[in-house]
């Protein structure tokens, strides 16, 4: 059961800002997290995804339509997110298109990921992973009418 909540907030030196509402438990430990982005060219944040800070996963929904870059063939990643040392990020549970599930150790995107930065258009830096490499950690295999 979470107790207390604080907000933390982080800025780049593009005027973007990560905003994380913590939670705490019992102890006084940090139990979970929900992580937010607000780029400075918009108005609205953003949810980035959840942190659990027990089994070390960050959760995180992609749309195939909206988040699937076409150039790296994959999806990005907020770069400051998964390099952070207190949020200590070792396995990523990606969502895409509300039913496919993908368990991965964040260490696929250190080795594999390619830097992609748009900070014309105001985006944070992002590492970007092709999509044939996250397929093979479903975790949700599709049903088959073989049965």
């Amino acid at each position: 059961m979470d107790l207390k909540s604080q907000i933390f907030a982080n800025d780049d030196s593009h005027g973007n800002r990560l905003y994380m509402r913590v939670f705490f438990n019992e102890q006084n430990q940090f139990s979970n997290a929900t992580i937010y982005l607000k780029l400075q060219a918009e108005e609205k944040r953003r949810q980035l995804g959840n942190m659990d800070f027990v089994t070390h996963t960050f959760h995180c929904k992609r749309s195939s339509a909206k988040h699937y870059h076409n150039k790296a063939k994959g999806y990005g990643f907020n770069w400051t997110v998964l390099s952070d040392t207190l949020l200590n990020i070792q396995k990523i549970h990606l969502v895409i298109d509300e039913n496919e599930e993908y368990l991965f150790n964040v260490s696929l995107i250190k080795e594999y990921g390619k830097f992609l930065n748009f900070k014309q258009q105001g985006f944070e830096l992002q590492r970007f992973i092709p999509f044939s490499l996250i397929k093979n950690f479903r975790i949700n295999k599709p049903e088959t009418d073989d049965e």
